[in-house]
């Protein structure tokens, strides 16, 4: 999965967190709700982005941040 894999952490919802999803192959995946870029780490880790740490700022990443970066979770 992680070789074509992209993710999108959508806007903070209004009881807080960000959901998180993974599209690979034509099938969107939801991963879970971040609280935090650690969040986001841990749920790329276990998609096999082991480098996901890497990735968050990474302007060329398949990270696609909607509704604010990774310093936005309000």
């Amino acid at each position: 999965m992680p070789d074509r894999t992209h993710v999108t952490v959508h806007p903070p919802l209004s009881k807080g967190g960000r959901p998180v999803t993974a599209h690979a192959h034509g099938v969107d995946e939801r991963l879970g709700v971040a609280t935090g870029v650690g969040d986001v780490v841990e749920f790329l880790r276990r998609i096999g982005l082991e480098d996901g740490a890497e990735l968050i700022d990474r302007e060329d990443s398949r990270i696609t941040w909607i509704g604010g970066g990774a310093a936005d979770w309000a």
